[in-house]
C-alpha cells in the first residue's frame, strides 16, 4: 500500500512541477518540431505562442518552434536537430517505428464545443428514415461519405471497427468530400450518401450552430464511454502527443511536462491554439493496433506465416502436439524449476528493495524541488495527515495546526470556493474525472487569502460499497501565478478594448496579432493580414529614404514616434499617428515589433479648417483683414522691386441695410455672397478682394501706375454691383449700388510707405468722399505719404 501511495504522489507531483523554477543546468536551446498539417503562417499564428509559453516557464533554454512536413520532420530527427516532437497520433506511431523515440510526456486536451477532451473517436451516422441500415453489416454495398481517407477520427477509426466486425471495406463505396466535415452531414441529409463517417464532436457542433436539422440523423453502433460527452461509434483514441527525444536531459523533460500540464485554458498559448491545455500522457497502443489491423504504413507489408497463424489454422492438431510436448518437458524441468525458484525469489526481492529505495529518494527530491505540501485524508475517520510544507504555506508550523480534520480544512477555505471544490471532489469520487483537481483560497495565519492548487486521487476504496476510503494528494501555493494570470487577462482586455489600433509582428516583421481597432481603422480582418508584411498597408506616399531613417532610429533607440500615411483596404489613404517599439529577449535579440496607431484624419481636417477660418471670411469665403494685410505687404514689396504701383480700393454697398431689414438676414447673406462672387470675377488674376465688414470690401490691385487704370477697375466693380440680384431665399429681385474710394501708390511714394494700415485708412477716407458725393460713384487719390 505504501508503494501505491508513493507512485500516486509521484504522478501528482510530476503534473505540477512547473510551479517551481528550473534549477538544474540545461541546454542553451530547446527545439520543438510541430507537424505542419496546415499552411505555415496559419500554424505560426496558432502554435508559435507555445514556444513563448514554455520559455517563460522554464526560465532557462531558448525555446524554438519549427513547423515541418512529415518528410522534413523525419530528416530533422535523423540529423538530431529536434528535442521535442508534437504531432498527430498516427504520425507519432510512424516516427516511433523508424526512430529511437521515448514515450509521450503529455497529451493535448482539445476544446470541443466548450468541453475539454483528451480523447476522440469516430461516428457512423445515417438518416433516421433509412430502416434498411441498422447494423454495421448493412453498410455493405452502400455509399459512405468521408472527409478524407487520411483522417483518424473520420475514416481510420470506423474502418478498424468494420474490420473487427468482419465487414469488408472492399464492399463499401467511399466518397471523399474534403473538409469541412459538414460536407458529410449535408450529403447524408440530402440522400447523396447512404451513411457518413465523422470525428466525434462534429455532430454536436452542427447542432449548436444550427447548421443542419440533426434530429433527422441517427448514429449506427452507438456506444458510451465514462466521462466522454459526445456521440460515439468506435473506441476512443488519444489526442496529439508531445514527445521528448532520448537525448533530452531527464530534468528538462520533467519540467517541460510539468509546464504543459499546468497550462490553463486562459493562457495566451491555449487561446491561440484553441485548446484546453495538456494532460498526463495517454496510452497510444490502440493507435498502433488499429494501424496494424488496417495494414497502414509502416505496417503495410504482410508478414510471413507465423507460429500463431499456423496454430489458428490447425488449432486441434497443434494443441494436442503442444500438450504432449509440454508433458514431457514438464517432467524434465520440474526438478530444475524447484531448485532455481528460491534463487530467483531472492534476486527479485533484492531488486525490489533497491527500486523502492530509489523511488523513495526520487520522491523526496521532487517534493523538495517543487515546494509542494502533501496530504492524506482518511475519509472513514476524518483524520488528515499533512507535511510541514502544507502548514507553512498558510503561515503555521505543523504543531500549531495539528490535529487537522477535514472540517478544519473546510473552515480555512474561502466560503465562495467551497462549493466548487466539493463538486470536483464528488465528480472524482463518482469516477467522472481521473483526479481531484481544484484551485481555491485558504486563509493565511496573518489574515490574507492564499491561492492553493490541490490535486489528489482515491487510492483505496471500501470493499463491498466501493466508497472512497483513503485519498492522497498535494498542495501548491499559486498566489503569484494567479496574480500573473490576472495581469495577463487585464493586458489582453486592454489589447482587445483599446480604441488605438495595435499590430504585433515577429522578428521577420510578419504580422502575428492585431486587435479589433486595427480592423476598424485599416479595414483588414485578422485572417487577411496574419502572416503578411505590414507593407500591405503602404500608401506609396513615403520614399525609401523615409523608411530607412525610420528603421535606423527604431533599431538605435528601440522606439519611434511620428506620422505616416497608410492606405485603407478600400483604397483611400489616411494619416496615422504611430508609436513603434521593439521587444527583445534576454540576449538582446529582437523577438517582436509592436505598433500602436490612431487615424488622425479628423484632427488634420479640423486644423485645416481652423487655419482657413483664421484667414478667410466665413460667409463669403473671401480673404479677411488678416490675410488682406499679408497680401497688401506682398503687393507693395513686389511693386518696389518692379518699380510699379499698387491701387487700394475700398467699396461700401449703398442700400444694403434696407434690403437686410426688409427681407431678413438670410436674404442679406445671400446678397453679400452673390455680389462677392461678381466682384471677384471682374478682378484680374493675382488681385485680392477681401471682406472687412458687414457690407465693406477692400481690393488690392498690383501693377496699376496711373489713375486711369485704377478708375477702369473701379468702374467694372460698380457695374457688377449695380446689376439686379434675384434673392432665392426671399423670392425678390433687388438692386444696390456702391461707393468706392481708391488710393494709388506708385513711384517715389512706394519707397516711403512702410505701413499698409496708412493706405487702408486713406482708402477708407476716399470712400467716404465718394459716398458724400452722391453714392454710386468713384473717388481716386494719389498717395503722398
Amino acid at each position: 500500500m505504501a508503494l501505491i501511495r508513493n507512485i500516486v504522489r509521484t504522478l501528482c507531483l510530476l503534473w505540477l512541477m512547473w510551479w517551481s523554477p528550473v534549477h538544474a543546468a540545461g541546454p542553451d536551446k530547446l527545439v520543438i518540431g510541430v507537424f505542419a498539417y496546415r499552411p505555415i503562417p496559419v500554424m505560426e499564428a496558432t502554435w508559435a505562442s507555445l514556444g513563448t509559453y514554455l520559455q517563460d516557464r522554464l526560465h532557462g533554454p531558448q525555446v524554438i518552434v519549427r513547423f515541418l512536413t512529415q518528410d522534413q520532420m523525419q530528416e530533422a530527427i535523423a540529423k538530431s536537430e529536434l528535442d521535442l516532437v508534437f504531432t498527430n497520433p498516427v504520425h507519432y506511431i510512424m516516427l516511433r517505428s523508424g526512430n529511437r523515440l521515448s514515450g509521450a510526456i503529455a497529451t493535448q486536451q482539445s476544446l470541443e464545443n466548450g468541453q475539454a477532451v483528451a480523447m476522440f473517436g469516430g461516428v457512423i451516422l445515417k438518416r433516421r428514415d433509412r430502416t434498411d441500415i441498422q447494423t454495421l453489416a448493412d453498410l455493405a454495398q452502400k455509399t459512405v461519405a468521408i472527409p478524407r481517407a487520411q483522417s483518424m477520427g473520420a475514416y481510420t477509426a470506423q474502418a478498424a471497427l468494420l474490420q473487427e466486425h468482419k465487414v469488408s471495406l472492399d464492399r463499401i463505396q467511399f466518397k471523399e468530400l474534403g473538409q469541412p466535415q459538414d460536407n458529410v452531414v449535408a450529403a447524408v441529409l440530402a440522400g447523396k450518401a447512404d451513411a457518413g463517417f465523422l470525428r466525434t464532436g462534429v455532430l454536436e457542433s452542427s447542432t449548436v450552430r444550427r447548421a443542419f436539422d440533426t434530429s433527422q440523423l441517427e448514429v449506427i453502433a452507438p456506444r458510451t464511454e465514462p466521462g466522454f460527452p459526445f456521440a460515439l461509434s468506435t473506441k476512443l483514441y488519444p489526442e496529439w502527443p508531445m514527445v521528448a527525444l532520448p537525448h533530452v536531459p531527464p530534468d528538462i523533460s520533467r519540467h517541460v511536462t510539468a509546464a504543459l500540464l499546468a497550462m490553463a485554458p486562459s493562457d495566451a498559448a491555449a487561446q491561440a491554439a484553441g485548446i484546453y491545455g495538456f494532460t498526463i500522457p495517454a496510452d497510444y497502443s490502440d493507435v498502433e493496433n488499429t494501424m496494424r489491423l488496417l495494414r497502414m504504413p509502416p505496417f503495410e507489408v504482410v508478414p510471413q506465416l507465423s507460429l500463431a497463424d499456423f496454430a489458428s489454422q490447425h488449432s486441434w492438431t497443434f494443441a494436442f502436439a503442444l500438450l504432449s510436448l509440454g508433458l514431457m518437458v514438464a517432467l524434465i524441468l520440474r526438478g530444475a524449476w524447484h531448485n532455481q525458484r528460491l534463487h530467483r525469489a531472492s534476486i527479485t526481492l533484492e531488486r525490489t528493495l533497491g527500486e523502492l529505495d530509489q523511488e523513495h529518494k526520487r520522491l523526496n527530491n521532487i517534493i523538495s524541488s517543487t515546494h509542494a505540501g502533501t496530504w492524506e485524508w482518511n475519509r472513514k475517520t476524518g483524520e488528515v495527515q499533512f507535511s510541514e510544507r502544507w502548514a507553512t504555506m498558510l503561515g503555521y508550523s505543523r504543531a500549531e495546526i495539528e490535529p487537522l480534520s477535514f472540517e478544519k480544512w473546510v473552515a480555512l477555505t474561502h466560503p465562495d470556493d467551497v462549493p466548487g471544490a466539493r463538486q470536483q471532489m464528488r465528480r472524482h469520487f463518482a469516477g467522472e474525472i481521473p483526479h481531484y483537481d481544484a484551485v481555491f483560497r485558504m486563509k493565511h495565519k496573518d489574515g490574507h487569502w492564499t491561492w492553493i492548487h490541490t490535486i489528489g486521487m482515491v487510492i483505496q476504496r471500501e470493499r463491498g460499497t466501493n466508497e472512497p476510503e483513503l485519498i492522497t494528494g498535494m498542495h501548491l501555493d499559486v498566489s503569484t501565478q494567479k496574480r500573473q494570470e490576472e495581469e495577463r487577462i487585464l493586458s489582453h482586455t486592454v489589447f482587445r478594448q483599446s480604441h488605438d489600433g495595435i499590430m504585433i509582428t515577429d522578428c521577420d516583421n510578419r504580422i502575428v496579432q492585431v486587435n479589433p481597432a486595427f480592423t476598424q481603422i485599416t479595414g483588414y480582418t485578422p485572417d487577411e493580414v496574419l502572416g503578411q508584411s505590414p507593407r500591405i498597408l503602404s500608401s506609396g506616399q513615403h520614399d525609401k529614404a523615409f523608411y530607412q531613417a525610420l528603421w535606423a532610429h527604431l533599431h538605435k533607440h528601440d522606439t519611434w514616434h511620428g506620422e505616416v500615411w497608410n492606405r485603407h483596404k478600400s483604397g483611400h489613404v489616411y494619416p496615422e499617428r504611430i508609436s513603434m517599439s521593439l521587444v527583445r529577449d534576454a540576449q538582446g535579440m529582437i523577438t517582436h515589433h509592436i505598433a500602436v496607431f490612431s487615424d488622425i484624419s479628423l484632427q488634420k481636417r479640423l486644423i485645416e479648417e481652423l487655419q482657413y477660418s483664421a484667414y478667410h471670411d466665413r460667409l463669403t469665403g473671401l480673404p479677411n483683414r488678416n490675410l488682406l494685410q499679408d497680401r497688401l505687404k506682398q503687393a507693395l514689396s513686389q511693386a518696389r522691386r518692379a518699380d510699379s504701383g499698387v491701387a487700394v480700393l475700398f467699396a461700401d454697398l449703398d442700400g444694403f441695410k434696407p434690403v437686410n431689414d426688409m427681407y431678413g438676414h438670410q436674404a442679406g447673406d445671400e446678397l453679400l455672397r452673390t455680389l462677392s462672387t461678381r466682384m471677384n470675377d471682374v478682378l484680374r488674376e493675382g488681385d485680392t478682394l477681401a471682406r472687412v465688414g458687414g457690407d465693406e470690401f477692400i481690393g488690392v490691385m498690383s501693377g496699376i501706375t496711373d489713375t486711369e487704370g485704377a478708375e477702369l477697375v473701379a468702374n467694372r466693380l460698380l457695374n457688377a454691383i449695380a446689376q439686379p440680384v434675384t434673392l432665392t431665399s426671399a423670392g425678390a429681385l433687388v438692386q444696390v449700388s456702391a461707393s468706392i474710394g481708391v488710393v494709388l501708390c506708385a513711384g517715389a511714394a512706394l519707397q516711403h510707405t512702410e505701413s499698409p494700415d496708412a493706405l487702408l485708412d486713406a482708402a477708407d477716407e476716399t470712400m467716404y468722399l465718394a459716398k458724400r458725393a452722391g453714392k454710386g460713384c468713384v473717388r481716386i487719390q494719389t498717395w503722398a505719404p
